[in-house]
């Protein structure tokens, strides 16, 4: 225990792989929440305020803005009509609103003061309000007796478009692949501790390694005892990200919390291994292999859909073998499953493929670590 402690101090000083491995990771998570992070939810457009000048204005317009709905309970605009035209606006001049509405000479006018989501969904509406008032007018003027057939119609609104969606979860939302990239990114950079456990256990790699060499603890132990204190830090780092992510910031994830903490839990393995084994193939410094490692990271969670998602689908389609091989999409696709499927059977072969890479990246790095040896330390 002794060992584990001093070790664990040891990686908590190393404060460039506690930036790279745990606090580079909360903020790239925040950043995608900045960038698309509200187009995950279920309905990214609020209740917008609308003012309609109150010496300026149509009844019908009025009633139609109001009738509007983006689902059964939540109205789409909050109609305001107890201020003027002139004092919209002095109130748009100074800011204080977005935009207002005036009628005059049958004429609509939607003055705004910027672009943004709210000012083009009412722009939206007025354009369609617009067309549809012509159409009942050339309607009523040409052919009369079809006014009624044209306003039921209207009234339909029918769909052409048949969405297909999960039976798992009916609100599933393609852009949560990124965050869920994400925190397989996470789970790699785990590699920069396997590195530094090579780094301090093999005697040609640093002098603190040398030193260790030397006294009669037992490498495997060494290995093992490294190994846990390194698993300690980085799954923390690992369920900070996953909290953050899932209560914070609001992503959706699956309700299976317990199964998601496997998921990191194993991907952390996977990534402090992967370091490790990656640290005893590429020769070099301590510098050159975290170079390397971290380019490698990078290029396989770009394959499993963190920069570009469309990546992602071309590899399952076109090269299926290699998101088998990819601990990142393996990650990636584990918690994917979670979020979309009812059957966990995906989920787990998943995530036994890749507990089977790790342990084939720590049987490699032990087998080579104990077959060195040394003429002087």
């Amino acid at each position: 225990m002794r060992i584990y402690f001093t070790r664990l101090k040891c990686l908590i000083r190393d404060k460039g792989n506690l930036f790279w491995a745990i606090i580079f990771p909360l903020c790239l998570g925040t950043f995608f929440y900045l960038g698309f992070g509200r187009l995950t939810m279920d309905s990214f457009i609020d209740t917008i305020d609308t003012y309609v000048a109150s010496d300026y204005y149509s009844d019908l317009l009025v009633s139609q803005m109001q009738e509007v709905k983006i689902n059964t309970d939540k109205p789409l605009f909050n109609v305001n009509v107890d201020k003027t035209k002139a004092e919209l606006e002095q109130l748009l001049q100074d800011k204080k609103i977005k935009g207002y509405i005036y009628v005059e000479n049958n004429e609509i006018t939607y003055r705004v003061n910027g672009s943004g989501v709210d000012q083009t969904v009412t722009k939206g509406f007025l354009d369609q309000y617009l067309q549809i008032s012509e159409l009942i007018v050339k309607v009523s003027t040409t052919n009369p007796e079809k006014i009624n057939d044209v306003i039921n119609d209207l009234a339909k609104q029918r769909s052409y478009v048949k969405e297909i969606l999960s039976g798992s979860n009916p609100k599933a939302n393609r852009l949560n692949v990124y965050f869920f990239a994400l925190i397989a990114m996470a789970c790699l950079y785990g590699s920069f501790w396997g590195i530094g456990l090579v780094r301090d256990i093999e005697a040609d790699n640093s002098p603190l390694a040398a030193r260790v060499n030397i006294t009669p603890t037992h490498k495997f132990k060494l290995i093992v005892t490294y190994f846990l204190a390194a698993l300690t830090l980085h799954f923390s780092g690992n369920m900070m990200l996953v909290l953050y992510l899932k209560y914070l910031l609001q992503i959706e994830f699956s309700n299976n919390l317990l199964l998601i903490i496997l998921t990191s839990f194993v991907g952390t393995i996977g990534g402090i291994t992967f370091g490790a084994f990656m640290s005893i193939l590429v020769k070099g410094t301590p510098e050159k292999k975290e170079g390397i490692v971290n380019i490698i990271c990078l290029f396989l969670s770009f394959l499993s859909g963190l920069m570009f998602l469309d990546v992602k689908y071309f590899i399952d389609r076109n090269i299926p073998f290699f998101s088998y091989v990819n601990p990142a999409s393996l990650l990636t696709d584990s918690l994917y499953s979670l979020y979309y499927y009812n059957s966990l059977s995906r989920y787990f072969l998943r995530l036994s493929i890749l507990a089977v890479l790790s342990l084939i990246f720590i049987s490699g790095t032990y087998f080579k670590m104990r077959g060195n040896r040394y003429d002087s330390v």
